[in-house]
């Protein structure tokens, strides 16, 4: 009789289940995008594809920063858009520990002089004029009285000045002052006066105001001559 312990897995009296094997879950550092949950499997092909890509992407980022990164922070060559901007060290060290190369932060330059510099040209304008206007409210006793002068002073000089000339006077304190002095006499006071050259008189005055000096440098010195000429011209006015 043969032994029924043999390896004859036929002659086996009572098959033996084999246990299943539990399924693998997803590794805990890859990501889902990577994993058959149907299958409980890797997917190959798409790991492979990601990978390839994203080497292919640092090698051209390697690439451009070793044409363009500079050595040092300090070798940073930007075209300075605007007398506003200067080459400032501690923006330069950012760009350098930022991997900035240098066309990028030439590009930020760029950027803050199209974007940033209008704006704040706007705003010191904006606060310049107020400030004048805040002088001029002050001289004639007042925002009512100023807006009511303002209107006799558009109206005179518009008719009597060149509009480049009224321009430039309307454009301060003291010049609208002036022009309010000019309105206000019918017939200005003509002398020598020291600092003047001829006689001094509205016309001489109105002569000086067409020098750039006036309407496009903004000299003080030179505004405040004519000014005091005005003053000499319309004592108490």
């Amino acid at each position: 009789m043969k032994d029924n312990q043999s390896g004859n897995l036929l002659e086996q009296e009572t098959a033996q289940p084999i246990p299943a094997q539990p399924r693998e879950g997803r590794p805990a550092n890859l990501p889902a995008k990577f994993w058959d949950e149907a299958n409980g499997r890797i997917k190959i092909e798409e790991l492979i594809e990601d990978y390839n890509y994203m080497a292919s992407r640092d090698e051209n980022l390697i690439e451009t920063n070793k044409r363009n990164m500079p050595s040092g922070y300090d070798q940073y060559r930007i075209n300075i858009p605007n007398e506003l901007l200067d080459h400032d060290e501690e923006l330069f060290k950012q760009f350098y520990e930022h991997g900035f190369t240098n066309d990028q932060a030439q590009f930020v330059y760029d950027l803050a002089n199209e974007r940033v510099i209008p704006v704040l040209d706007q705003l010191t304008v904006s606060f310049e004029a107020q400030k004048q206007l805040a002088k001029l409210s002050s001289y004639f006793g007042g925002q009512e009285r100023f807006d009511e002068v303002s209107r006799q002073i558009s109206g005179w000089a518009k008719q009597n000045l060149r509009p480049e000339v009224y321009d430039a006077l309307a454009s301060t304190a003291e010049g609208v002052i002036a022009l309010y002095k000019m309105m206000s006499s019918n017939e200005p006071m003509l002398g020598k006066e020291p600092g003047f050259e001829g006689e001094l008189s509205e016309q001489s005055l109105r002569k000086m105001m067409e020098d750039p000096r006036y309407w496009r440098d903004k000299d003080t010195a030179y505004i405040n001559k004519i000014t005091k000429g005005f003053e000499k011209l319309y004592p108490g006015k």
